[in-house]
C-alpha cells in the first residue's frame, strides 16, 4: 500500500497524536526522563494501514493497543525527527498542526540537551501542558516538585 503525503496528512489529523509524558527515572540528571511519542490507533481490521505508515517512515512499530486496536508508535529520537521534517514539509490542516509545532519544539530541545536541566525540563513540562488539550495531572505534579527544589 503507497500512501500519498495529502493522504497521511489528512488520516494523522484525525487519527494521530504528537505526545509527550515524563517517566521518574532515578539515573537521570533531573531524576526524570522525557518521552515523546507520535501515535496513531486503528482498529485491527486496519492494521495494514499502520504498517504502511511504518513502511513510510521507515520507523516505530505495530503493537496491539488494547481489544482489536492496533497502534503504530514511534518513540525513537532518529523516527521522530523524519516525523517532524515530514510534517514541515507537509502541514497538517487542524488543530494538530499546533500540537504538532509544540511537539517538535520540545524535541529541538531535546536535542539542544535541555531537558538534562531543571530549568530546560520545566520549559518542556510547560510547553507538553498545553497539548491535546487535556488535564495533565501527574505532569503538573511534577512541574511543582521541580519548582520546590
Amino acid at each position: 500500500m503507497e500512501l500519498t503525503p495529502d493522504w497521511i496528512v489528512g488520516f494523522v489529523d484525525g487519527e494521530g497524536c504528537f505526545h509527550v509524558s515524563l517517566q521518574k527515572h532515578p539515573e537521570m540528571t533531573v531524576g526524570h526522563q522525557v518521552l515523546p511519542e507520535f501515535t496513531v490507533v486503528q482498529h485491527e481490521r486496519d492494521i495494514q494501514v499502520l504498517y504502511a505508515l511504518k513502511k513510510h517512515f521507515g520507523a516505530g512499530v505495530v503493537r496491539r493497543n488494547h481489544g482489536e486496536r492496533f497502534a503504530f508508535r514511534i518513540r525513537n529520537l532518529e523516527g521522530l525527527a523524519q516525523v517532524c521534517e515530514f510534517f514541515m514539509k507537509h502541514p497538517l490542516k487542524t488543530k494538530k498542526h499546533t500540537d504538532f509545532r509544540k511537539f517538535r519544539q520540545i524535541l529541538l530541545m531535546m536535542q539542544e540537551r535541555r531537558h538534562l536541566t531543571r530549568e530546560g525540563l520545566l520549559e518542556i513540562i510547560e510547553v507538553a501542558l498545553t497539548m491535546n488539550s487535556t488535564t495533565r495531572p501527574r505532569l503538573e505534579e511534577i512541574r511543582e516538585s521541580l519548582k520546590l527544589g
